[in-house]
């Protein structure tokens, strides 16, 4: 590439190291750029995903609307979006609340459909480099970034970008670096805290994921809600969810069981596992039978222990940058994990491409995007948190309520409608705020610290 500013590579190639490659491509074109995926080929794991207006925006601003429409479960409507219909179903009759108050929508998609559509757009001119897995980056005396994969192969780049997810290698790497910065200083408990922090923690929660053929719920029940909406179950330390995707052909399912007491400690077993369906019928084996005919038509289930990671004090380095879940793995009651990686790629991607970046100014361009993006999504964290919180009802917020109770359905209607509103409140910002005006506040502020600095 003629007049090459600098080499990018991205380490991990899912929602978020795509969406930063196609932004990328879309705003410069003096950008060298290596994708590197440890596993063999392009592969999402997971079912469902919800895209709310936010990043929505992201997809429109990459020309992929039209590309999403068509594998969306609205036959490419670009008027319906879907919201999710509240429902308290952990006793022997639900009953659904919050009818009344409108909440934020979203496009429901397949992840690996999703992924898909990204994959395709990535210029013939960029390498993927399948089959090769980080074990760890140094930074040479030049300044060049040098990388070592699994299969004892190398790389150098000037910027590395972890997108490498929940257990990311960039990340451990970043905050070894880190510790032995603090340590050198004599900062002997700062050393040992930027050495935890690279270590995801167990919510106490676990997620059963998968999904129920349509033709499978329409025989058992042709009018089963979970046809045609995206529902969310309520329930004493458990809640479900579901929405169709792939056009409808297929049933997103996620039940979470929660033991609030065990969040922070070390979870016992495989992060992810196969199960039998008889093991998630017997955990809802008392709630309604619109949740249980539902649950009964899954065929594969996947066990997920759900971590997240602390809030971490920077999401860069020398010129090394994180994003998605490799900065701010989340619980998922907000549906935003995806969405949050999006955005993360589509603003440093923006700062990256200005022209005034280079190699001299890229500490300042990393440090804007630190700046813009580690308060928003370290607040969508939290807001996650305690949106999960409500949907077991077991949130400090609500008076405190008893297993048996809550499956005798003694709850007061004013509590349920309280739980909705907290939902509702909680989520706004999905609706409410645009990824563009973040976008343009870290260009303002790039512009500004570079005129002042160079």
């Amino acid at each position: 590439m003629q007049n090459e500013r600098f080499r990018i590579a991205i380490v991990g190639s899912g929602i978020g190291g795509l969406t930063f490659a196609l932004s990328l491509h879309e705003l410069c074109q003096d950008i060298r750029v290596d994708i590197y995926e440890s596993t063999a080929s392009f592969t999402e794991i997971g079912a469902g995903i919800g895209l709310w207006p936010r990043p929505w925006e992201i997809m429109q601003a990459l020309g992929l609307e039209s590309d999403l429409l068509s594998i969306s479960d609205t036959s490419g409507s670009l008027e319906r979006w879907v919201q999710f219909i509240y429902r308290k179903s952990d006793q022997a009759e639900g009953v659904t609340f919050c009818e009344g108050r409108q909440r934020v929508r979203f496009k429901p998609l397949h992840r690996a459909d999703f992924q898909a559509i990204l994959s395709k757009r990535l210029p013939d001119s960029w390498d993927v480099h399948f089959s090769k897995r980080l074990s760890s980056y140094d930074v040479t005396r030049t300044g060049e970034i040098s990388l070592r994969f699994t299969d004892a192969s190398t790389a150098t780049c000037d910027l590395l970008v972890g997108c490498d997810g929940l257990k990311s290698a960039v990340r451990m790497g970043l905050y070894s670096t880190l510790s032995q910065q603090a340590q050198a200083a004599g900062d002997d408990v700062g050393a040992a805290r930027l050495r935890s922090m690279s270590t995801p923690m167990w919510t106490g929660s676990v997620a059963y994921r998968g999904l129920v053929p349509r033709t499978a719920l329409e025989e058992v029940d042709p009018t089963h809600p979970a046809l045609t909406d995206a529902l969310m179950y309520f329930g004493k330390d458990k809640h479900l969810l579901t929405f169709p995707v792939s056009q409808g052909r297929v049933i997103n399912v996620v039940a979470f069981f929660s033991q609030p007491e065990l969040e922070g400690t070390a979870y016992d077993g495989p992060w992810v596992r196969q199960v039998t369906k008889d093991e998630l019928l017997a955990d809802f084996a008392s709630w309604e039978s619109q949740v249980r005919s539902l649950l009964g038509c899954l065929d594969k289930v996947s066990l997920w222990a759900i971590h997240s990671l602390p809030s971490l004090p920077t999401y860069v380095g020398n010129r090394v940058a994180l994003l998605g879940d490799a900065a701010h793995a989340m619980t998922p009651h907000q549906g935003s994990g995806a969405g949050q990686a999006a955005e993360d790629a589509f603003v440093l991607a923006n700062i990256i491409a200005h022209p005034a970046v280079t190699m001299e100014t890229l500490p300042d361009a990393l440090r804007v995007y630190d700046e813009i993006r580690r308060p928003f999504s370290q607040e969508i964290v939290e807001r996650s948190r305690q949106t999960g919180l409500i949907y077991d009802l077991v949130s400090p917020a609500l008076p405190h309520i008893t297993e048996e109770a809550s499956a005798s359905g003694e709850i007061p209607s004013e509590i349920l409608e309280e739980a909705g509103r907290m939902v509702v409140d909680l989520t706004s910002w999905l609706g409410s705020t645009s990824i563009m005006d973040d976008r343009d506040k870290a260009l303002a502020m790039l512009n500004a610290l570079l005129n002042t600095e160079h």
